[in-house]
C-alpha cells in the first residue's frame, strides 16, 4: 500500500503545485493556536493520509482523524498510516458527517484540495458545521484552487495546462488500483458509494471562502498562504487568537 500512496501524492503534486509548502505553512498558522499541548487535528476529505501522516511528524503525539468517502482511498490511509489515527468513512455533503467523528471537539480542521465538489450553499453550511467541532480559539485551514478575478485569462491556461498533463494519469491511477487485488474490494464499494454523484467544481476566490467563513460565524477569516492560483484560507472559531 506504500507504493500506492507514494504515487497518490505524486500526482495530487501536479494539481497542486507546492502542495507540501502550503500545508507547512497551513501547520504554522495551528501551532500558533496549540499552546505547547499535541493537537487533535480533524483531516476533512483526507484521501490516503498524506496530511494526517505530516501532522503526525510534526507534533509526535497528536491524535489526528482523517475523514473521507472514498473507499479506496481510506483503505489505503488504513494501511499506511499508524493504527492510533482515527479514520472515519463519511459524506461531508450532508450534516451527519458530525455523528461519526471519535471526538466533540478539535484544534485544528484542514481540508487539503477536499471541499471543491461541494456546491456554495452546502459549501457554506458545512462552514457552520466544522465550526461546531472547533474548540474556542480553534482554527479551520481550507487549501484549494482559489484563483484571483483579476487573472482569469491566466488562471483558466494554467488550469487547462494542468487538466492536460494530468488527465490520463488520473485516469490510468484508478484503472491500476481497480485491477489491483488488495483494492478490489475497496474499487468496487467505490463505484457503489459514488454511483450518481457529480462533482461541482466550485472554485472562487478566496474572498468568496473569506465571505462565507464569516457569515458562518467565524471570529477572523483570511488568506494564510497563496502560490499562484493555489491558497491557504484560514478562520479562527469562537474567542479570536489573542484573547487566548
Amino acid at each position: 500500500m506504500k507504493a500506492w500512496q507514494e504515487e497518490w501524492d505524486r500526482l495530487m503534486a501536479v494539481y497542486q503545485p507546492r502542495r507540501d509548502e502550503g500545508v507547512d505553512a497551513a501547520f504554522g498558522l495551528v501551532d500558533a493556536v496549540l499552546d505547547g499541548l499535541p493537537p487533535k487535528i480533524l483531516d476533512l476529505g483526507g484521501g490516503t493520509g498524506s496530511v494526517c501522516r505530516k501532522a503526525l511528524g510534526r507534533w509526535p503525539g497528536a491524535d489526528v482523524t482523517l475523514l473521507d468517502l472514498d473507499p479506496v482511498l481510506t483503505t489505503i490511509a488504513r494501511e499506511t498510516l499508524p493504527p492510533t489515527a482515527g479514520i472515519v468513512a463519511a459524506d461531508l455533503d450532508t450534516p451527519a458527517w458530525i455523528g461519526a467523528l471519535p471526538h466533540r471537539e478539535y484544534d485544528a480542521a484542514l481540508a487539503v484540495m477536499a471541499l471543491h465538489y461541494l456546491p456554495p450553499g452546502r459549501l457554506t453550511a458545512l462552514y457552520a458545521e466544522i465550526a461546531s467541532v472547533l474548540r474556542d480559539g480553534g482554527l479551520l485551514v481550507v487549501l484549494d484552487h482559489m484563483p484571483e478575478p483579476g487573472l482569469a485569462a491566466l488562471a483558466r491556461r494554467l488550469r487547462h495546462r494542468v487538466s492536460d498533463a494530468s488527465a490520463s494519469d488520473w485516469d490510468s491511477w484508478w484503472a491500476r488500483a481497480a485491477a489491483d487485488p488488495a483494492l478490489g474490494r475497496a474499487a468496487a464499494a467505490r463505484t457503489a458509494v459514488l454511483a450518481g454523484r457529480t462533482s461541482t467544481e466550485w472554485t472562487p476566490p478566496a474572498a468568496w471562502h473569506v465571505d462565507a467563513l464569516h457569515a458562518a460565524g467565524y471570529t477572523e477569516a483570511g488568506t494564510g498562504w497563496r502560490h499562484g492560483t493555489h491558497a491557504a484560507v484560514v478562520a479562527v472559531a469562537g474567542t479570536a487568537v489573542e484573547k487566548r
